[in-house]
């Protein structure tokens, strides 16, 4: 398990990732537990399905590569490695979160509420450079048996056709060196961070699943479980959401 402890004025909020059923915590005002593996009911908590791919990591190394698509992924890996594309670990933090918030900005979506320093304490960061810039990156959390994508964003957005092309492949490679990173571990299990199964068609959300599609895995159905211990604080948390979905709407 990972645990991330977080403090708002007198609130003391929890997220626990990759337990596999949650339970009570004490001393906190909220808890929530992310990428849960099991079906339960339990008195207080809400409970939300969330659907994933994820690559079995106990598998040879080479069938991995063997099982994602040829010309999807494995091409644009051997690319991205002939062009000269350097892989950074545990670097760059500063810079990866600084193209990730120009990356949300330029494609009008909320910033990701976490800093560099969180990356700094809790994440595994990989960075891609080429010509000695940092042209983007992937984040992931982890334990001893679960690594999971949290955030990935590149310069594509601000480059042209081509260059857009070699921060794809880039990213393609940023992924490989996290499935090798993690399988010389002995973690078990890679999750891409997420699959869109809504019935509802969306162009954007369906590019992504082709992406993640490109390396194989399967789908799961993992559970995300929140109960909050402190009205004061859940109601303080509603108010917030109301007033940042009225701004939001304003902005439009």
């Amino acid at each position: 398990m990972l645990e991330i402890e977080s403090k708002r004025s007198v609130f003391k909020a929890k997220t626990i990732w990759f337990s596999d059923y949650p339970f009570d915590v004490e001393n906190c005002s909220r808890i929530v537990f992310r990428e849960c593996k099991n079906d339960v009911d339990l008195k207080g908590f809400t409970k939300q399905e969330f659907t994933t791919l994820v690559i079995d990591l106990t598998q040879e190394l080479d069938q991995i590569w063997n099982n994602m698509s040829r010309t999807a992924c494995r091409q644009p890996i051997n690319k991205a490695i002939k062009d000269g594309v350097v892989v950074k670990f545990n670097k760059n933090h500063d810079e990866f979160y600084e193209i990730d918030k120009q990356f949300r900005k330029t494609k009008g979506i909320d910033a990701y509420p976490i800093s560099a320093e969180f990356m700094k304490k809790y994440g595994t960061v990989f960075t891609a450079e080429y010509d000695n810039e940092v042209i983007g990156g992937e984040c992931y959390l982890e334990d001893k048996d679960n690594i999971r994508s949290l955030i990935g964003s590149t310069k594509r957005l601000e480059v042209g056709n081509e260059k857009a092309r070699q921060m794809g492949n880039a990213t393609k490679l940023l992924f490989w060196e996290a499935i090798k990173y993690a399988k010389e571990k002995g973690i078990k299990e890679f999750d891409l961070g997420g699959y869109y199964t809504e019935n509802n068609p969306d162009p954007q959300k369906e590019r992504i699943n082709a992406f993640k599609n490109s390396f194989g895995g399967h789908l799961v159905t993992h559970y995300i479980y929140e109960k909050d211990y402190s009205k004061i604080y859940k109601l303080t948390r509603n108010v917030y959401k109301i007033i940042k979905y009225r701004f939001r709407c304003k902005k439009i």
